[in-house]
């Protein structure tokens, strides 16, 4: 998604990407300083002089890159022509993000036996365009005029720019202790240079800031989670996972959908980060629980497709979309992230409790599930038309892209369509919130709802199923069934959806050579013309996608697949997250090939955004499911997938340890190669169930 030799960090909605030398350039369209949609600063960069030889420049030798930000290490060139001509300084840049202040502090140390001078340069300009106006990042929309302003302030300048609509964004940006030299607006942008010259003394090193300070100022969220996790053969693995995710969160309380593009809350993208993180991060999921609840629908705007009880698929900033040159935010564009709202809802009152369930939570469940009701048939399928907008989707499930749904010709789907894994969405919210209801008090409408699920359940397996296949189609279209196999199909196991009878079936599919690769499944089966490794969503390998399959495998007691999946989807988590120290977090995509060429499918998409926060979150979705991890009871449970990491990493007696959250009380989670034991820690609450259900043990085959 960034060019090579590219790099970024991200803090607060906040997004810092820098080019080859550790600056924002405008030689480098990718490169910036955004944040609500906005890209406040187009160039900031820091350039260091050599005052003897100013032409000698910088070469760089190394660079660091993760969540507490990015550092660039250079070292001066060689000043003469001579082999071996010694390199006086060597540079470093350090960019770190603190809410709405990006810092880069230039560090120089004088490698030589004499005192040396140096100019410090820092430029800034913006001309405060919206993200879609960037090259690199989408199909550029034609460029808004704004009014763009310069004036001096002491040891910098402002930088603001007034959008039509009247709204006025600025960045103050300072040299510490510089001054001043020029400022100037033109045209397209606002500009400031400030200047500063440095005494380096032999051998000695000095440091200098350079800030920028965006406006308006956007609140901070006091949410702090810390899921603890660890497995031996992945170490590191989900620290990562955490730090991402950590880095990704919004002020709103939603982590992000991914950087640098998707730097917004995201309905689906965030509600699925909930499921996967749930037992080890139950602050995070009500979070992002709370903020959708507050972000639901009351009333029907056709440009928009806001309807009562709807969850909106994404919450766009900046100008364009007041302006009319964007759909206006919130946008509720999404079929799906309407039950799974209500079926987080019941998941969170699952392990958190019922009486954790607020009125407030509760309420706009019923209003989710209301939703899904009415825009079902009288089965209950649940059906989409595209949008019929300037800039709004097609498609409406999580493969969203023009050309996702295809048949296995390739010819496009007919629309209106029903998505297999809708209508698995569906059944689980009503079923999860009838039991909010039987709990609460209300059998009637847990009555109600229950034998909608029942109705539903049953449409879809006589609708749905491919006996030829033994699988579910991929969706029903106008012109009938869409024969497509895909992986889909794993998202209705783990929605429960699927009879007993037909799982093993349909798990197996999933486990053919045609779908299962080895960084996990593709989005699409090869088996069908239409497939394409290097597409976005026919035939690419989605972690989050695969995390869902297993948690599905894994709810049908297939500890075979739940364990072929987990370990697949690890495997490519720890070599996306740690495979190029140029690169931090966990890519949204990799291409689904096969091949000794490319890493054995670990390749990482180019038009992937990297960190995206469903991938962080599936490091948690496969321990989820190799640990089988439930609640029976109100009472947490293991029941892990036989021989899960049986003989791994350094020390394997211990394969994986957690410490998971249910009902007000933390439980240690140790799994090794002869037993799983599920125990209260120390500092647990008082329990609410009796003394026997304080320590599980299952012994399992190893």
């Amino acid at each position: 998604m960034i060019p090579d030799g590219c790099a970024l960090a991200v803090r607060n909605g906040v997004v810092f990407v820098v080019g080859e030398r550790g600056d924002i350039r405008s030689d480098c369209a990718e490169t910036g300083v955004f944040a609500n949609d906005t890209q406040y600063l187009s160039e900031f960069e820091v350039s260091v002089t050599d005052r003897d030889v100013p032409e000698s420049g910088w070469d760089r030798l190394d660079r660091r890159a993760g969540p507490d930000g990015v550092t660039t290490v250079l070292v001066g060139a060689a000043p003469g022509e001579g082999r071996g001509a010694a390199r006086r300084f060597l540079l470093k840049k350090d960019i770190t993000v603190d809410g709405d202040v990006v810092t880069v502090e230039t560090t120089l140390r004088n490698h030589t036996p004499a005192e040396r001078v140096v100019d410090i340069e820092l430029t800034a300009a913006s001309d405060f365009r919206h993200v879609f106006e960037c090259p690199g990042f989408f199909a550029a929309r034609e460029s808004v005029d704004r009014d763009v302003t310069a004036s001096d302030r002491e040891s910098g300048a402002e930088l603001s720019g007034t959008s039509p609509d009247g709204t006025t964004r600025g960045a103050a940006i300072q040299l510490q202790g510089g001054q001043t030299v020029s400022v100037e607006t033109g045209a397209d942008a606002s500009r400031a240079t400030v200047e500063r010259t440095l005494e380096v003394s032999a051998g000695e090193e000095v440091s200098v800031v350079a800030t920028a300070r965006l406006r308006p100022t956007r609140g901070r969220l006091n949410l702090s989670f810390d899921p603890s996790v660890s497995m031996a053969s992945h170490p590191g693995l989900f620290d990562a996972a955490a730090d991402t995710l950590r880095a990704l969160l919004l002020p709103e309380g939603v982590p992000a959908a991914g950087a640098p593009r998707f730097v917004a809350p995201f309905g689906r993208d965030a509600l699925l980060v909930g499921f996967q993180t749930l037992p080890f991060a139950p602050g995070l999921t009500r979070s992002v629980l709370t903020y959708f609840a507050g972000r639901q629908a009351s009333s029907t705007d056709p440009e928009t497709l806001a309807e009562p009880g709807k969850i909106p698929h994404e919450e766009r900033r900046g100008d364009l979309p007041a302006l009319g040159r964007s759909i206006r935010s919130p946008y509720y564009g999404t079929v799906d992230a309407t039950p799974l709202f209500a079926a987080l809802v019941a998941a969170y009152g699952e392990w958190a409790g019922e009486d954790a369930i607020t009125d407030e939570l509760y309420d706009a469940a019923l209003g989710a599930v209301e939703w899904t009701i009415a825009a079902g048939d009288e089965d209950g399928i649940v059906r989409y038309e595209p949008h019929d907008h300037e800039y709004g989707l097609v498609h409406h499930g999580w493969k969203d892209s023009d050309q996702s749904i295809a048949r296995p010709d390739g010819t496009a789907a007919t629309p209106p369509i029903a998505l297999t894994e809708v209508q698995g969405y569906a059944y689980r919210a009503l079923r999860g919130v009838a039991d909010l209801a039987a709990s609460r008090g209300d059998g009637e409408l847990a009555e109600r709802l229950t034998e909608r699920a029942e109705r539903l359940q049953e449409a879809f397996d006589r609708k749905f199923w491919l006996p030829d296949e033994g699988s579910y189609a991929l969706a029903l279209d106008a012109d009938g069934v869409v024969g497509a196999v895909a992986s889909n199909q794993g998202h209705v196991l783990w929605s429960e959806i699927v009879p007993p009878e037909r799982a093993d079936e349909v798990i197996d599919g999933l486990l053919a050579p045609e779908l299962l690769t080895d960084a996990g499944l593709r989005t699409y089966s090869a088996a069908h013309e239409a497939f394409d490794p290097l597409s976005y969503h026919r035939g690419s390998v989605w972690p989050h996608d695969t995390s869902i399959a297993a948690m599905g495998c894994a709810r049908y007691g297939r500890d075979d697949a739940a364990a072929a999946l987990a370990e697949r989807g690890l495997d490519t988590l720890a070599t996306g997250a740690t495979g190029d120290a140029d690169r931090w977090g966990f890519p949204e995509l990799l291409v689904g090939l096969d091949d000794p060429d490319v890493d054995a499918g670990r390749a990482l998409h180019p038009d992937a955004c990297e960190p995206a926060a469903w991938s962080a979150g599936s490091a948690f979705g496969f321990v989820r499911a190799a640990l089988g991890l439930d609640v029976k009871s109100g009472t947490p449970v293991a029941e892990p997938a036989t021989d899960f990491g049986a003989g791994t990493g350094p020390d394997p007696s211990t394969v994986a340890e957690a410490t998971i959250h249910c009902r007000g009380r933390r439980y240690a989670v140790r799994h090794s190669s002869d037993s799983t034991v599920v125990t209260p820690t120390c500092g647990a609450s008082a329990t609410r169930d009796s003394p026997d259900h304080d320590h599980l043990e299952v012994t399992t085959d190893g």
